[in-house]
């Protein structure tokens, strides 16, 4: 076995390097890396979990990068292969039939009309203004999108359409903002609140909250609940600090978030710490969808900080220079990096360089390494 070739399933190096290799315009050498992870055997590790999941990510982004590339033929061939040997892979069934549809292969009923034809989704626009993040946005597409576009083909294989999805993952990494855009993709009514917006200093209270909140979006429905700091709202009923009232407002959750999608609410946490959720809420059927929100990759950190500058004085910023140097950096820290980079081109009264946003870096590291994000993403 390629000593090489395993090594990469299991930390996020492989993420990096493909985001490198996109940011460089080297989409062929990101291809064939892809296809490494894709293709390989791995024999003694193929009935791994993790290895499976990883296939399964590096699959996605093959799709996506041959979307990107306009090679929607290319791409609809390694679709139907996969349609072909995993004939039960419904997100394959479903991408098939996304695919023809933008290639306008789609055999249309006599009898159809535009009202009931399925609507072209171009996903070159879907995400604009979300620059990178491949692996959420794969991921959302496959678990949420593909779904909600092909509910008959995903019910004639029996596999639900899901009630939540739990995003995780380090702070300041843009969880708030994913959500919002998936709700505007996907036309849903918004609500967002935090587990102090359904406090209550009455017994009971905090549980005709949540069933109001239910009610709410499933008269606006439908609609999305994003609950960011949801850990605090259902913590583990295992905890000695946790007493009998809030043992009763996580039964009164888990009570509405069965069935969500049938009454059109699609539930969505966030949360920094997985561990400290009750297990019940993980449970399939549940938010058993859970999505690590990486740091920003390179794509996306070159996009953040052209953001952050945007009209500050600035002579030629080397875009590329400044993602190599902040690997690892939330959009929080880069932020502040661009902030702390004006600060000393202030002071000289001149225009903001590209030394000025890697001396702020150098004077302000990373709070997290490769191998914290890698544990982050491999908690249970």
């Amino acid at each position: 076995m390629d000593a090489k070739l395993s090594k990469e399933y299991w930390n996020s190096q492989w993420r990096r390097r493909l985001s490198q290799l996109v940011v460089r315009h080297r989409r062929g050498a990101a291809l064939r890396m892809l296809n490494r992870l894709i293709e390989n055997s791995l024999p003694l590790f193929s009935n791994d979990p993790r290895v499976i999941e990883e296939r399964r990510i590096a699959w996605l982004f093959k799709i996506d990068l041959l979307r990107e590339m306009k090679q929607l033929s290319e791409a609809l061939a390694w679709v139907c292969l996969e349609c072909e040997l995993n004939p039960s892979n419904v997100t394959a069934q479903a991408l098939k039939e996304q695919l023809k549809q933008q290639l306008d292969l789609v055999k249309h009923d006599e009898a159809s009309t535009p009202t009931t034809a399925k609507p072209k989704l171009d996903n070159s626009t879907l995400w604009e203004g979300v620059a990178g993040m491949r692996e959420i946005k794969s991921l959302l597409e496959s678990s949420v999108m593909l779904p909600l576009q092909f509910p008959d083909l995903y019910e004639k294989y029996k596999v639900p359409i899901p009630n939540g999805i739990l995003l995780y993952g380090p702070p300041g990494c843009g969880k708030t903002f994913i959500v919002r855009k998936l709700a505007t993709i996907i036309k849903y009514d918004f609500i967002e609140i935090k587990p102090s917006d359904l406090a209550s200093i009455y017994v009971h209270g905090t549980q005709q909250a949540i069933g109001n909140l239910f009610k709410q979006a499933e008269e606006k429905s439908p609609c999305m609940i994003f609950i960011d700091e949801i850990d605090a709202f259902v913590p583990s009923r295992g905890e000695k600090s946790v007493g009998f009232h809030y043992s009763a407002e996580v039964n009164e959750f888990l009570t509405q978030l069965n069935e969500c999608a049938k009454r059109r609410i699609l539930v969505v946490g966030a949360t920094n710490l997985l561990s400290n959720i009750d297990p019940a809420i993980l449970r399939p059927g549940r938010m058993d969808n859970k999505i690590f929100i990486d740091p920003p990759d390179m794509e996306a950190r070159i996009e953040a900080c052209k953001l952050y500058m945007k009209d500050r004085p600035q002579g030629d910023i080397d875009w590329i220079r400044i993602a190599e140097y902040s690997d690892c950096y939330t959009f929080a820290e880069i932020e502040h990096i661009v902030n702390e980079a004006a600060r000393i081109a202030l002071k000289a009264r001149r225009n903001i360089s590209s030394d000025d946003i890697i001396n702020a870096i150098s004077d302000n590291p990373a709070s997290l390494t490769p191998q914290k994000i890698d544990e982050m993403r491999n908690v249970s």
